[in-house]
Formats: structure tokens, sequence, C-alpha cells
């Protein structure tokens, strides 16, 4: 057992090497060249991870109404205004601020500029106006920013400095979960090393945001389930608590990434039984059920620019239509993404060549398939992941359709406000399972190994008549 993990080293070191390589590379490029506060939503975003690292994100928040008619949670922050003024701050998509590194981020010298005021006590509140959105998800996704904050906090550094304390801690947290996915995956490794190493993720980890954390999870997530299939024995009790961990935490990240689950429910028997997945899904509920819908009904809120409840109705009452729309806009996606700029064009560039070498590496097996059954069991993981990453899609345009648009007044044509491309990118690793196969289950392979044994077998010869009369003649001369 101990020679396992140096075994899984030893196979891993060159796509280990290549992901710290440029994970180091950009994610330092990144902090030296972008300002902290440069990112998506920093009123989520660095209020959280502040109020993590100050102890504040279960502050006990207020109820109020806004003017859609949604009861919202106003959860009141406390701090040095230094920090809670997010001076300079810089809100824009992951692809507009990758487009400035080019240059030198005109914000930084805004941001560093709070340095120079004195520090006092100011109170924050969130207002109907979303200035402050702390409370929008679960605290423990705030963790990695966190802390690095606190120790800057507890150091006496200047505000900007632990701002960057606590993006060098979310990078140092995101590059340790995707060498462990490394590590973990059988197959694949330099693959899920390049999708770890894409300028927009790492772009991602070296800031406050918690999408790093989203995508890491997600890639251990992929990683553990692919190393389970490919032993063709039974899951041990030490992985599936991992695997009911990770469900867990992935749902208190964004209720849409738990949607990986359905990997599990599609394991054979004779990996995971009828009985082992109720009792995984039935512990991961549980526990999600206690710790999650308790911090929902208590802290969290979702803020709007709709009525959540008109929109509700409108797509129960509309449902082929909302699918329509969710399909018009993402087929809509990639010209939109291209258009965006250079590192846009550049990621699809990396993806496309990354899944080439894939498939050039591990070529498909060739199995004889003669019915759709057999086609399902070979192919299960593919078809399985394919239905994933649709549930994906469409759970992350419907929570935008019903929080930041307004329903009955969309034309089916009309573009889904709210959506960004950093919402699908945790999923990128699921690519990974082109190259993971069923064999062990092939029904054609089964049946052309029992042909084959029975060839091997002398033929039985028939006890005839003539055969008869020749061992009595034999009988009579002796």
């Amino acid at each position: 057992m101990q020679k396992q993990p140096i075994r899984a080293l030893k196979k891993s070191k060159g796509a280990l090497l290549f992901f710290l390589m440029f994970a180091l590379l950009q994610g330092s490029f990144y902090i030296t060249t972008v300002g902290a506060l440069s990112l998506p939503d920093p009123n989520i975003h660095a209020y959280a991870s502040y109020a993590a690292a100050t102890g504040q994100i279960l502050n006990k928040p207020d109820l109020q109404v806004d003017h859609y008619g949604n009861t919202t949670k106003i959860q009141q922050l406390h701090g040095d205004s230094r920090f809670l003024s997010l001076q300079g701050c810089q809100n824009a998509l992951v692809a507009t601020l990758l487009n400035q590194t080019a240059d030198y981020d005109p914000a930084i010298e805004a941001q560093k500029a709070v340095n120079n005021s004195a520090p006092s006590r100011e109170v924050t509140t969130d207002s109907l106006k979303l200035t402050n959105r702390a409370n929008q998800y679960f605290p423990a996704v705030f963790l990695p920013q966190a802390m690095g904050i606190w120790m800057g906090l507890h150091t006496h550094q200047s505000p900007y400095q632990t701002w960057q304390l606590g993006r060098m801690s979310n990078l140092l947290v995101y590059i340790i979960m995707f060498c462990l996915a490394i590590v973990i995956i059988p197959r694949g490794k330099m693959f899920l090393a390049i999708i770890g190493a894409l300028p927009h993720g790492m772009f991602i980890a070296s800031s406050l945001m918690a999408d790093s954390l989203f995508i890491s999870l997600c890639a251990v997530f992929i990683a553990l389930f692919m190393a389970i299939t490919t032993r063709n024995q039974p899951a041990t009790r030490t992985e599936m608590i991992a695997i009911s961990v990770l469900t867990v935490l992935l749902f208190m990240c964004k209720t849409v990434y738990a949607s990986l689950v359905i990997l599990i429910l599609v394991l054979p028997r004779r990996i995971l039984s009828t009985k082992r997945k109720a009792l995984y899904l039935g512990f991961s509920a549980f526990i999600i059920l206690a710790v999650y819908s308790t911090w929902s009904s208590l802290y969290s809120t979702v803020w709007a620019e709709a009525s959540v409840s008109q929109n509700l109705i409108f797509m129960i009452r509309h449902p082929l239509r909302m699918f329509i729309a969710v399909a018009w806009n993402f087929m809509r996606e990639p010209m939109q993404l291209l258009r965006l700029g250079a590192p846009s064009i550049l990621l699809v560039v990396i993806i496309g060549l990354a899944l080439g070498l894939l498939i050039h590496n591990f070529p498909r097996p060739r199995y004889k398939v003669t019915s759709t059954r057999e086609f399902i069991s070979i192919y299960r993981y593919q078809i399985t992941s394919a239905f994933a990453f649709l549930l994906l899609i469409y759970m992350v345009y419907a929570a935008m359709m019903l929080t930041w648009n307004t329903l009955p007044l969309m034309r089916i044509g009309d573009s889904i406000k709210g959506i960004q491309a950093r919402y699908l990118e945790p999923f990128l690793p699921l690519l990974v399972c082109i190259v993971f196969h069923a064999s062990g289950e092939n029904p054609t392979a089964a049946k052309d190994s029992k042909a084959e044994s029975n060839t091997t077998q002398p033929p039985k010869i028939k006890n005839t008549g003539e055969e008869t009369t020749k061992k009595s003649h034999n009988t009579e001369a002796i």
C-alpha cells in the first residue's frame, strides 16, 4: 500500500512539473500586473473573504423586501473603512481583464492609494443596490482567501498587501488541489494539467474569487471517480467517504456543480452496489440538509433584479419555451466568447489541441457493438458526462433567468443576462472521460472469450455404431 502513492507520483512527474511551471509563472504574473480588486463581482468575493477572515461571515442578517417583491437578508459588516470601501475596484469579466494584462492595470495605483489613509471603523450594509453580497455563497468556499487575509491583518500589513496575501493563499490551495487531482487520475494526466493551467483558470486562482475552489474541487472529484472506475474492484470505504465529502462541498459551492453526482450512479454493481449507492446518496443528503439548509435559511440570500416568484411561475408554465431559450443562447455563446479577444481565442485553441493530444495518446478501443444496450454499457461514462454537462448548462441558465431577467417580457431570441463563461469552466475536466471506457463490462468481449474457450477444447467424439463394432472386434481379437 505504501508503494502505491510513490508509484502514482512517479507516473505523474511530467504532468506535475508542467502544471507547476505554468501555474507559478502565470500566477505570479497576474498577482503582479493585475490589481487585487480587479475581478468580477468584487462585492461578493472581496467582502466575503474579509468577513470570513474577521469572523463576521455569520453576522445575523435583517429581513427586508426589495422593490421587486423578493425577501432579502441584509447582513452588516464592521471593520476598517480601507477594506470595506473597496477603493479603486474594477468590476469586469475575466476575459476583459485578461485583455488588459499586456499593459499595467491602471486601477492598481488607485487600489494602493488606500494604504496612505488612516485606519478607521465603519459599517458597511447590504443595500438594495447590491453594494455588499457577502452572504450569497456558503462561508467555507472563502476559506482559502481568508487564510491569507487573516495573516495580513494579524501581522499588520497594509490593506493592499493584505489583499495580495489573500490572493496568494487562494493560488496555493488551487495548486495543491490540482496536483492532487493529477496524481489521483489514472490516465489523461497531461490533459488535466493543461486544463488546470489554462489562462482563465489561473487568473481566477490568483484572484480573490471563490470560483478557483469550484474548479479544483470538480477536478479532484472527477479524478477520484475515474480512478475508481479503472480498478475493476469494489470501491473502498475511504474512497466513498472522500466522494461523499466532495459531493457535499460541491453542493455548498454551487448547487449546479452537484450534478456530477450522476456519474456515481452509473458505476457498475461490481464496483458499487445499489445498496452502497443508496448509502452514499443518503449520507451526502443528510449532511447537506443539516448544514447547508440551516445556513441557507438563516443567513443566505439571493440577489435579483427581477421578481423571482413571477419568473418561477412563468418557467413552470412554459418549460419548452425555456428549453429553446437556453439552447439558443448556448449556441451563440462560442461566438460571443471569441469576440472577447485574443485570450478567449487562445483558450479555445489550447483546449482543442489538448483534446487532440488526449485522443491521440489513448485511442478509442474497437469493440464489436451489436446492440444499443452494448453501446450504452461500453460508453456509459461518455454518455453520462455529456448529460451532466448539459444538465449544468440548463441549471446555470435557469438560475440566471430566475434572478437577472424578466421572463414574461423576454422573447426567445433575447440574450439571457448574467451568464459568464467561468460558470462552466469547473466542468472542463469532464473531457478526460473520452479515454475511459467500461471495457470490463463489454458483453461482446465476453462472447468472444467464451467462443475462444470453446475452440480450445478438443471436440467430443460421438459413440457411433461403427465404433462399438470396432471395439468389439478388437476385444475378440485380444
